[in-house]
């Protein structure tokens, strides 16, 4: 297979970079899958996906691009190797662009979360799917509040809080030493009603029971709890709460109706991260094993 063919194959020009050529390999071996093909009545030996292999081979060999695994299936994303457990890895496949198949699982282990790689509520489905698979090997039956602490004990053993941040935060500014990535919150409830809304006034945030909670900087007053539209920041900002290298600042955005005389504020939260700052993955064992009665 020539230079030529290669780049017709892979859908791509010589002016995409490596990331660009990456990612359209990658969703060509998602089209041409064969439980893609099965699902949609094809053969699933049709040479192409072979085709497809040899194309991105022949393109990052004339790139000198890194080699990597991506032709033996392997999942890519990094591993902790303290987790508990491992956990399955699901993609969705489409055939048009409306129309969603049943979930492929393509790869096992103790694989970190990426957002670049996996949807967040297929990654929050395997790890219950793990919890369950925990408790169903403890001698006594576990109650559902006892099971959702081993689930959220198993979800930051495979998600890096700052990594994350970097992913799925909007980037709104960086400095030689920090860089800063701004989320939506939202004061579910406020003690004083719209009373205690006040456009571009800042908010303290801080950690209370495993809560984020905001609390008015001047007066000390209790705001209230903050929610999230996306779950994926409660395993994202709760954790760099705790990290003090990690500063946070909010400010209230606007007032939301939400129901007759209930209210919510939206608020504008920044992250400032350290330029060099490095998740260390952690490892619950202990504790689950507690939760077990092991």
């Amino acid at each position: 297979m020539d230079i030529i063919e290669a780049y017709r194959i892979l859908g791509a020009s010589r002016s995409d970079n490596e990331n660009t050529i990456k990612k359209k390999y990658k969703r060509l071996l998602f089209v041409h899958h064969p439980d893609a093909k099965r699902h949609r009545g094809e053969a699933s030996d049709d040479g192409m996906i072979t085709k497809v292999i040899e194309a991105y081979k022949v393109i990052r060999e004339s790139l000198e691009l890194e080699t990597d695994s991506s032709d033996d299936w392997e999942w890519e994303a990094a591993v902790n190797g303290e987790a508990f457990c491992e956990r399955a890895v699901y993609v969705q496949y489409r055939i048009y662009d409306d129309e969603d198949l049943p979930l492929s699982k393509v790869a096992e282990g103790k694989y970190i979360w990426d957002p670049d790689l996996e949807d967040f509520p297929f990654f929050a489905k395997s790890v219950l799917e793990a919890a369950k698979d925990v408790a169903s090997g403890a001698e006594d039956a576990l109650s559902g509040d006892v099971l959702m602490g081993i689930f959220h004990l198993m979800m930051q053993e495979y998600v890096l809080p700052a990594d994350a941040a970097r992913k799925i935060g909007e980037p709104v500014g960086s400095t030689e030493d920090t860089e800063e990535y701004q989320f939506i919150g939202y004061i579910k409830s406020s003690a004083k009603g719209a009373d205690a809304f006040h456009e571009g006034e800042p908010v303290d945030i801080f950690l209370s029971d495993n809560r984020a909670v905001a609390q008015n900087p001047v007066t000390g007053v209790f705001l209230g709890d903050i929610s999230f539209d996306d779950d994926a920041l409660y395993y994202v900002i709760l954790p760099l709460l705790e990290e003090p290298e990690v500063k946070i600042s909010s400010q209230m955005m606007r007032l939301i109706k939400t129901g007759r005389n209930k209210n919510s504020i939206m608020l504008r939260i920044v992250l400032k991260i350290p330029q060099g700052l490095k998740d260390t993955p952690v490892s619950y064992k202990r504790q689950i094993l507690d939760l077990l009665g092991m």
